[in-house]
């Protein structure tokens, strides 16, 4: 009887370990993944704002200039953003680093970081619409 209870503990170690490492390896590709994602939101704002200096450089309509500087304002809204975010991965970043064992602080904070990056993703995306929408309706 007593083998059997052990050799139970020992199957659920076992079982706790394989999900531990499931999960560290699932928390690890999503942080990849978000860095990867981050670093292409950069870069569609950078050439967003290109696209619209361009724009601006060729036009001299009140109405599209308002249009312009509303753009120019979200982009870098944007930017500061995408910097609050890059600091909040590279936070989380050491935080998997200094405990890589799957602690309730390290859960919060990857549950937490991933609604960020998804409400930016959300409004990004809007706004990356809004625009594209109305640069075709500019003169």
């Amino acid at each position: 009887m007593g083998t059997d209870i052990y050799n139970f503990e020992m199957v659920m170690d076992s079982e706790i370990l394989k999900m531990d490492i499931v999960k560290n390896n699932q928390i690890k590709h999503e942080h990849m993944s978000w860095l990867r994602l981050i670093e292409f939101f950069r870069q569609e704002n950078a050439l967003l704002k290109y696209r619209l200096s361009e724009m601006v450089d060729n036009s001299e309509d009140s109405q599209f200039l308002q249009t312009a500087e509303y753009f120019q304002n979200e982009f870098l809204l944007k930017d500061e953003a995408l910097k609050k975010l890059i600091k909040e991965l590279q936070d989380y970043s050491d935080i998997i680093q200094n405990k890589p064992d799957l602690s309730k602080q390290l859960i919060n904070a990857h549950n937490n970081l991933r609604n960020d990056i998804l409400q930016f993703e959300e409004k990004y995306t809007l706004l990356s619409k809004e625009f594209n929408e109305k640069m075709l309706q500019s003169p």
